[in-house]
C-alpha cells in the first residue's frame, strides 16, 4: 500500500513538472517558475531518495523543453547545458529538504503525559512551528534554484553573448528581479499550507 501512494504521489507530481514546464504560468510581464513546486512539496513529505528522483525528473523535463518549445529563446544555448539546467533543479529538492529536517530535528517539540498517553505540549505553536519551518526550507529552495542556476551559467558562459544578453556578474544579478521576488514570497506562502493539508489528508486516510 505504501509503495503504491508513493508511485502515485511521483506520477502526479510529474504530471505536474510536465505542465508546469510547457504551459508557463503568466500574470502579465510576470512568470511564475511553478515547476519546482512539485519538488518544494515533495522535500517535505517524502525521503531524501524520492527527493532527488522528483528533482532530476524535474530538471530531465525543464530540459526537454529547451531543446522543444523553448528552443528559439534566446537563452536556450545557456539552459540548454544540464549543468545549468539539471543540476540546479535536483539541489532545489536537496537543500530543501536538509532544511526543513534539519530544523524539525533541532525544534523537536516536547512531550508530556496526560491521561498516561504521551502527547505534543500546546499543539497549536506546534502547527505554528512546522510552518515556519517549512516557511524557511522553501525561501532556501527558491534560493538555491536562482543562485545556482546564475553561478553555473556564469562559470560556464561568462563573457559570452546570447541574442544581445552577456552573461556576466550583472546578469546574475539581474536574475534577483521582479520574478525572483515573486517566487521567493508567494512560494513560502503557498508550500507550507499546500504540505500542511497533505499530512493531514495522509493521516486521515492512514486512519480510515
Amino acid at each position: 500500500m505504501k509503495k503504491s501512494k508513493r508511485l502515485a504521489l511521483l506520477a502526479f507530481m510529474l504530471a505536474l513538472i510536465i505542465i508546469f514546464n510547457f504551459v508557463p504560468i503568466s500574470f502579465g510581464p510576470v512568470t511564475l517558475g511553478l515547476m519546482i513546486l512539485p519538488v518544494l512539496i515533495i522535500a517535505q513529505m517524502e525521503d531524501l531518495k524520492m527527493t532527488i528522483l522528483v528533482g532530476l525528473m524535474l530538471g530531465i523535463t525543464n530540459l526537454i523543453s529547451w531543446y522543444t518549445v523553448k528552443a528559439g529563446a534566446l537563452l536556450a544555448p545557456v539552459f540548454q547545458n544540464p549543468l545549468v539546467c539539471i543540476f540546479p533543479r535536483m539541489m532545489i529538492g536537496i537543500v530543501s529538504w536538509s532544511v526543513y529536517h534539519l530544523l524539525t530535528k533541532l525544534l523537536k517539540p516536547k512531550y508530556g503525559m496526560v491521561d498516561d498517553k504521551e502527547v505534543v505540549i500546546n499543539k497549536n505553536s506546534l502547527i505554528v512551528q512546522e510552518k515556519a519551518i517549512s516557511v524557511v526550507a522553501t525561501a532556501c529552495g527558491v534560493l538555491t534554484n536562482t543562485l545556482l542556476v546564475g553561478l553555473m551559467a556564469l562559470l560556464l558562459f561568462h563573457g559570452q553573448t546570447f541574442g544581445g544578453t552577456a552573461i556576466s556578474a550583472k546578469w546574475i544579478a539581474g536574475l534577483f528581479s521582479v520574478n525572483f521576488v515573486i517566487e521567493v514570497i508567494a512560494f513560502p506562502i503557498i508550500v507550507p499550507a499546500i504540505v500542511f493539508a497533505l499530512k493531514k489528508l495522509d493521516k486521515v486516510v492512514s486512519k480510515a
